[in-house]
C-alpha cells in the first residue's frame, strides 16, 4: 500500500512521525485497527527502517491450532512427541535478531499467551523436548483488530501480556475518519496501476466525489482493490462512478457513522464537515465556504478526527 505515511490527516501524520522515531529502537509495539487500515504495511515499514537485512517473520496467531502452538512458537527436536519425526525451527528462532510480527494477536489461545509471556519476560525459550535455552533477540510487533482492550476486560487476553507487548500502542484510524486522504490515496493507486498496465487514466469529478463519500468498511485495502479493478474495466480515458463498482447507495450516511459512537449533534456536524472537506479534496478554504464556517473551526474539527 502507498499513501499511509504521506497523509493529510494531522492525527495520522503525528503517528507517522512517532513510528519513525520508534523504528530503530527495541521497544515492542502493538498496532491496532480495523481490517485493511495498513497494520501489516506499517510493520514492514518499521522493519525496513530499523532492521533492514535481518529476518522478518510473520506468525498468524489465528491460523495455528492450540495443540501445535507451542511447537510453532518455540520449535521442537526429533522425538519430542509422537509425530516429531524431524527437527522443527519455531517462529521465535526464525526471527533471529530481526522482527517477529504476531498477526491477529487477539486470536492467540490463552495457553499460548502464557508461553509467549514467559519468553518475552526471560528473553529466552526452550524448543519442545530440549533443556537448553535459546536466546530470543527479535523485536516484537503485535497486530490486532479493533477491540483488544475489550478482550482483556472479558478475560480473553492476558493484561500482563498486553503490557509486555505494548511498549507503544498505536491506534490506526479507519479510512472513514481520514476523509481528506481518500482522493489523494486513490490518485496514487491509480498512477501506480496505470503505469503497470501502460494506460493513461484519470478519475472524473463524480468518481472522486463518490470515493470521498463511501464509508470504506474495508479501508485502504478495499479502496486499492476498487481502483485496481476500475483501471482494468474502464473503456475511456476517464474512470467514472460506474467503473468503480460501488453500491448505488454509497453516498454519505453521516448519521449512521455518528451512531457508531452514539454521538451528540455536535459530533454529527463535525463528521458532515469532514465529509465536505473530503469532497473538496482537502481544500480547507473551499470547504469552509461551502459549510459557512471559519477556516479555524474546520481545522480544529479536522485535528479532533
Amino acid at each position: 500500500m502507498i499513501g499511509l505515511f504521506s497523509t493529510r490527516n494531522p492525527s495520522a501524520r503525528d503517528l507517522s512521525r512517532t513510528l519513525s522515531r520508534l523504528a530503530p529502537t527495541e521497544l515492542p509495539l502493538v498496532l491496532e485497527g480495523e481490517t485493511g487500515v495498513g497494520k501489516s504495511y506499517l510493520a514492514a515499514r518499521l522493519h525496513r527502517a530499523g532492521r533492514r537485512g535481518r529476518p522478518y517473520v510473520v506468525m498468524d496467531c489465528g491460523a495455528v491450532s492450540a495443540t501445535l502452538l507451542v511447537s510453532e512458537l518455540f520449535g521442537h527436536r526429533v522425538g519430542a512427541f509422537t509425530d516429531a519425526t524431524r527437527q522443527h525451527q519455531g517462529w521465535l528462532e526464525r526471527a533471529g535478531d530481526g522482527t517477529l510480527v504476531l498477526d491477529r494477536i487477539e486470536a492467540l489461545p490463552l495457553g499460548g499467551q502464557t508461553a509467549l509471556l514467559r519468553a518475552l519476560e526471560e528473553r529466552a525459550f526452550f524448543p519442545v523436548g530440549t533443556t537448553a535455552a535459546r536466546p530470543f533477540r527479535a523485536r516484537v510487533v503485535a497486530l490486532a483488530d479493533a477491540g483488544l482492550r475489550n478482550r482483556m476486560g472479558a478475560g480473553l487476553f492476558r493484561s500482563d501480556l498486553y503490557h509486555r507487548l505494548a511498549g507503544y500502542h498505536a491506534q490506526l484510524l479507519p479510512l472513514r475518519r481520514r476523509p481528506e486522504d481518500i482522493v489523494p490515496f486513490a490518485r496514487a493507486v491509480l498512477r501506480r496501476s496505470t503505469r503497470k498496465l501502460g494506460r493513461k487514466l484519470v478519475l472524473d469529478g463524480d468518481a472522486e466525489r463518490l470515493l470521498a463519500a463511501y464509508p470504506w468498511p474495508g479501508n485502504f485495502r478495499e479502496l486499492e482493490t476498487v481502483l485496481t479493478r476500475a483501471v482494468v474495466q474502464a473503456n475511456g480515458p476517464e474512470i467514472g462512478p460506474a467503473d468503480l463498482g460501488l453500491p448505488t447507495d454509497a453516498w454519505p450516511r453521516v448519521v449512521e457513522l455518528a451512531a457508531e459512537r452514539a454521538a451528540p449533534l455536535a459530533e454529527v456536524e463535525r463528521l458532515y464537515a469532514l465529509w465536505v472537506l473530503a469532497r473538496e479534496s482537502g481544500n480547507v478554504s473551499r470547504a469552509a465556504r461551502v459549510l459557512g464556517i471559519s477556516r479555524r473551526t474546520l481545522i480544529r474539527w479536522r485535528r479532533e478526527a
